[in-house]
């Protein structure tokens, strides 16, 4: 272990070295020029500055080598803490013994397959993902390479529900301002930055948002301005095909009032709109429970 004076002395360099970013036709600019970490480092910036798009210069200057635990560590012997648990996917930590013996299990075996062919690691993980789902016998599990991936297969299930059983009319996709659901085209005109969306020009205005209850942003929290947001932009509930939200937006993190989360519950059973919590940031025990929505005493439809 490292002595804590270096490692917070680690982390004080890297909260400085966030003044010294610029902004280039929009974008948040880290300059490994500006406030290296060492100067050893400079040319893998510079290499990945020449064979990147800009759009990935927007992380801090660090040379991530290696993590284990909550940290993780340059091969220069610096050390940080990592607040993004690897941008959401070590839940359990860096390196843990246990995934790595799974991980050496797996290529050992000698079988390395994508989620589409059939093997028997699949069929236990997607008993496993059913086992925890709010009602295993009528849950089914989709594998998908990520959580865009996810939140798109949501929108296209809620509007193909909608369409085969109540015809064109039911066509709205309802989610809130200030949500990120991933980056492709569906998963951005579900997405609440309007800054994201500029480049589609033309949008499917069947995509509709509406204040999230956050009660700082927007400071009312109840569910009259969801149902007054709706009635304002001309949709009706019973036109809408599904209603997406994150269990809580990360930007804050700001979570619903429990009392909201109930009643759009209820809205969604009452005109049979689809029901779908992206889950991708806040499951599997991110936040104290094995799925956020368990906070609420909810019950989605679908779980990305």
């Amino acid at each position: 272990m490292q002595h804590p004076s270096k490692l917070s002395t680690a982390i004080t360099r890297t909260s400085s070295s966030r003044e010294n970013r610029g902004s280039e036709n929009g974008c948040i600019r880290f300059d490994a020029r500006q406030s290296p970490q060492v100067p050893e480092s400079l040319p893998i910036f510079e290499s990945l500055r020449q064979t990147e798009p800009r759009s990935m210069s927007g992380q801090p200057v660090i040379i991530w080598d290696k993590a284990e635990d909550c940290t993780v560590s340059d091969r220069w012997g610096n050390r940080w803490i990592d607040w993004s648990s690897g941008v959401l996917i070590t839940n359990a930590g860096h390196g843990r013994k246990e995934i790595r013996d799974s991980l050496r299990e797996v290529i050992d075996h000698g079988l390395l397959a994508s989620y589409v062919f059939v093997h028997e690691r699949r069929a236990r993980l997607t008993q496993m993902l059913r086992d925890i789902s709010p009602d295993p016998e009528n849950y089914r599990v989709f594998l998908l390479s990520t959580g865009s991936e996810a939140t798109e297969n949501c929108i296209k299930l809620s509007k193909t529900y909608a369409l085969k059983k109540y015809g064109s009319r039911k066509k709205y996709f309802v989610s809130f301002n200030h949500a990120f659901h991933g980056r492709t085209m569906g998963a951005q005109l579900a997405g609440g930055s309007e800054e994201q969306k500029e480049w589609m020009v033309d949008r499917d205005r069947t995509f509709v948002q509406v204040p999230f209850p956050d009660g700082y942003k927007n400071e009312d929290t109840s569910f009259d301005l969801f149902l007054q947001t709706l009635n304002e932009k001309g949709v009706q509930p019973p036109d809408i095909a599904g209603v997406m939200t994150e269990t809580y937006q990360g930007g804050g993190p700001d979570f619903l009032p429990v009392d909201y989360a109930q009643k759009l519950e209820a809205l969604c059973r009452e005109h049979d709109i689809v029901m779908c919590y992206d889950e991708v940031q806040a499951g599997f025990g991110r936040t104290g429970k094995m799925f956020g929505y368990q906070h609420y005493g909810v019950r989605p439809d679908l779980i990305a």
